[in-house]
């Protein structure tokens, strides 16, 4: 009899442990469903978030060293009375400045960093009352990619007889962030003024779009 009601104890035992285990494994494949679309989202605002420094910091530091003005980039010349005449782009300093960035852009992303930023383990969840809860879980990735630039201007009123013309750069960026899970591509455009001024008078059509 003593026997026997070891036995079952035994079974028993086994038979917890058996759903204990079960129940385990769900956890971590319900985890594991949850968590890669949640890191690759993560990943993927990181990225765009480091990308769009990096740009930002080139261009700043790539006007600083050139010191362009809105003069140096374009020309406006008037009739003798008053009246706007032409509008002209200096190519060869659009060009270097366009190049300068794009080359120092991509010289950057060539590095392929790793980058590393850590979120709750709650926040893996997708619940919001979770969201800070839990041990900080690390998570890396490389970043790499390619650019182009181009330069585009907009003209916009700017009161009576006044027109304000902006000269823009447009930066187009293909981010690929590469982990342990997996590989993705995200493509997004930064603009950044880089030059403007007030011109007084008409302003013909056909200069409305004069530096690309």
């Amino acid at each position: 009899m003593l026997c026997k009601t070891k036995n079952q104890k035994h079974r028993r035992l086994k038979k917890a442990l058996f759903v204990f285990f079960c129940a385990a494994a769900l956890c971590v494949i319900l985890f594991e469903a949850q968590a890669i679309p949640f890191t690759a989202k993560c990943v993927k605002k990181q990225s765009k978030t480091i990308s769009t420094k990096i740009i930002s910091q080139i261009v700043d530091e790539v006007q600083s060293q050139l010191d362009l003005s809105y003069d140096d980039l374009a020309d406006i010349k008037y009739s003798d009375s008053g009246e706007v005449r032409s509008i002209s782009a200096d190519t060869v300093k659009i060009n270097k400045f366009k190049s300068l960035v794009t080359r120092k852009i991509q010289n950057e992303l060539d590095k392929q960093k790793l980058y590393k930023f850590s979120l709750p383990l709650g926040a893996f969840t997708d619940i919001t009352l979770l969201s800070t809860l839990g041990p900080q879980t690390e998570i890396s990735f490389y970043l790499t990619g390619s650019v182009n630039c181009k330069i585009k201007s907009k003209f916009e009123s700017g009161g009576v007889n006044q027109t304000i013309h902006h000269i823009y750069l447009i930066v187009n960026t293909d981010i690929i962030t590469i982990s342990p899970e997996y590989k993705e591509q995200c493509s997004f455009s930064t603009d950044y003024e880089i030059a403007q001024t007030v011109i007084v008078g008409n302003i013909p059509s056909t200069y409305a779009d004069i530096v690309r």
